[in-house]
């Protein structure tokens, strides 16, 4: 798929710089986000079969993969995000090839013998053809209870063009692109001539969490053992896709929300406010204003109107993240 074919009168083998170099080529053509265009595979009504709707690799070495089950419309669909690992075939002296790809759960730490078998997934029979194009094989793994195990789909996928193509190195454009854990929230209504802070906002978003994925309703009953969480992720992508991970605990995922974000320029490369579909309306509904943003430190501000009893007030949230590799002891909300 990538590789070097030998030269008349020289040395066929490549070189240790040479076999880094078709790597990193691979590796450069496997980060984005791709379009799902074709999921094959063969579906039986007794077990859950996922149907791969979005998948998205970074470049820091993870993977957004959503899928849905085909049985079950009704289902909301799963995310899984983690490590990928990619395995090369260098049985040839001649050239390099991907082999496979597999994807991890987040907790997976790089050991000297790559793995077997992809913990979530296991791509093979990957293929990029020259006009961007990618095509492979997955079959789910055993460490998740969504897909049936070991369900193999063949898929065809278009790479999406990213939102920005020109951002200067080291731009907001880039430094936003991570899984920033958010650590605090700061929360004051401005209104009647009044200014008050809101009381535990940070805990409040995990109450607020909670009771919507555990209280019981007709369209949600309660699931057992729901327990609440006590610290959220989100990831931003170069492809206008973010995902909120919320964890228990135990550090075990609990809820997902994806969403869409784009750049608002006032000037040409400004990157200093983005929108977003905060409320899966698929409209660009909420502005986002950057108060700072570094390697280790994300802050943004976000303003909204309320109104009560015909009198106006407005809502100043103010976020505060750092990255998610960071160590982080949660609050205890006593949820």
């Amino acid at each position: 798929m990538i590789g070097c074919s030998p030269k008349a009168g020289i040395d066929p083998h490549l070189s240790v710089e040479e076999k880094i170099e078709i790597k990193q080529e691979f590796n450069a053509l496997f980060v984005g986000k791709w379009n799902i265009e074709n999921n094959s595979g063969g579906s039986s009504k007794s077990v859950a079969q996922c149907y791969i709707n979005s998948l998205e690799f970074t470049s820091e070495g993870n993977y957004i993969l959503k899928v849905s089950d085909l049985n079950d419309s009704s289902k909301e669909p799963r995310f899984f995000n983690g490590v990928y690992v990619i395995s090369f075939d260098e049985s040839d002296p001649t050239k390099v090839e991907v082999d496979q790809v597999f994807l991890m759960q987040e907790n997976y730490s790089e050991e000297a013998s790559l793995p077997q078998i992809g913990s979530v997934a296991t791509f093979d029979s990957i293929e990029i053809s020259e006009q961007g194009d990618l095509s492979f094989n997955v079959a789910f793994g055993e460490a998740q209870d969504f897909c049936s195990v070991g369900q193999n789909l063949s898929i065809d996928a278009r790479k999406e063009e990213p939102i920005v193509s020109d951002a200067p190195e080291g731009s907001n454009h880039f430094k936003i692109q991570k899984q920033w854990r958010l650590i605090r929230i700061d929360a004051q209504s401005v209104g009647n001539g009044d200014n008050a802070a809101i009381s535990d906002p940070l805990c409040r978003l995990f109450e607020e969490e909670w009771e919507s994925r555990c209280v019981e309703t007709p369209e949600n009953p309660t699931s057992e053992g729901c327990d609440p969480s006590n610290t959220v992720v989100i990831t931003f992508t170069g492809y206008g896709t973010y995902l909120w991970t919320f964890y228990d605990v135990q550090g075990k995922p609990v809820h997902f929300e994806d969403g869409r974000w784009r750049w608002v320029e006032k000037n040409p490369q400004d990157y200093s406010q983005f929108e977003v579909d905060f409320d899966q309306s698929q409209e660009y509904n909420q502005i986002i204003s950057i108060v700072e943003l570094s390697d280790d430190n994300f802050v943004v501000e976000e303003r909204q109107e309320e109104t009560v009893n015909g009198v106006t007030f407005e809502l100043i949230f103010k976020y505060g993240f750092q990255p998610s590799k960071f160590n982080y002891t949660p609050e205890n909300c006593n949820l």
